[in-house]
């Protein structure tokens, strides 16, 4: 059986140990603080990043809506002009239909 001074001597041994344990622990969340804040930084420059090229992409879009504004004008003129003729078109076959029709008709045997 260990005497009084050799289990004191292992009871001081173990709490030196706590102690280097503490001092490590320490270290280590300083270092740990340390590195979230870097990391908290290279998160906020990148998350700019992204919002600068999805304004980029924005500004992409404005000009292509810009650029394509006056086409739907364009567009929209054109099917109007489009529809008018058509319904002329639809006008002059139906005259010609009732003329056809009143033709055979006067020709027809009395």
């Amino acid at each position: 059986m260990p005497t009084v001074e050799e289990r004191l001597s292992s009871l001081e041994g173990k709490m030196d140990a706590i102690a280097g344990l503490t001092a490590v622990i320490g270290d280590l969340r300083t270092d740990m603080n340390r590195q979230f804040g870097e990391l908290r930084t290279d998160m906020n420059r990148r998350f700019g990043e992204v919002n600068r090229r999805f304004d980029d992409v924005d500004r992409r879009f404005e000009q292509v809506d810009q650029r394509y504004g006056g086409l739907e004008r364009r567009v929209e003129v054109l099917d109007q002009r489009m529809e008018r003729h058509f319904m002329w078109m639809v006008g002059i076959q139906f005259t010609v239909l009732i003329a056809v029709i009143v033709a055979l008709i006067q020709m027809a045997p009395r």
